[in-house]
């Protein structure tokens, strides 16, 4: 993205925006939660990046997949979207959340065993997964928006967090 010179000649650049994904898993009353290992060292749910021409419902799936190696799954419905700057690519972005419900025999693989760096280094991504009830689930998340997220989404389906 190239930053234009405004009328007194200085550099005006507009803004970087992303739109992500976040995927809140369940399978009864306990909910998925992935740790993360690269960039920063925490618990989230999955998430990722809508690619170019690709509908947010897609991504879903795609990401589901890449992140879990999970297939099959029911879209309940969208919790929400929140906005924040992603220091590291230096861009606003929106994430907008979605509640999916998967089987009780689903099997989580992290499938970051594919993904590669220019130096042809393994890039993990994510280290363990945790079901969590949904107390534990809030209490891990490491971001406020994306735990106020879980929290709506135990709303949504009428559980407590206690």
């Amino acid at each position: 993205m190239e930053c234009a010179k405004d009328s007194q000649g200085s550099k005006a650049c507009p803004q970087k925006r992303r739109d992500i994904v976040g995927i809140i898993v369940f399978e009864g009353e306990k909910f998925l939660l992935l740790h993360r290992v690269l960039n920063w060292k925490g618990w989230e749910y999955p998430k990722g990046g809508i690619d170019v021409g690709e509908e947010k419902e897609s991504t879903v799936g795609r990401e589901l997949f890449e992140e879990t190696g999970l297939k099959k799954f029911e879209m309940v419905g969208k919790v929400g979207e929140f906005d924040f700057f992603d220091k590291k690519r230096g861009s606003m972005t929106t994430m907008t959340n979605y509640l999916v419900r998967v089987s009780s025999n689903s099997r989580i693989t992290l499938s970051d065993n594919q993904a590669v760096n220019e130096k042809g280094e393994k890039i993990i991504e994510h280290d363990d997964f945790r079901w969590c009830v949904p107390g534990e689930a809030v209490k891990l998340l490491t971001h406020d928006d994306t735990k106020a997220s879980m929290r709506k989404a135990i709303k949504m389906l009428g559980l407590s967090i206690n």
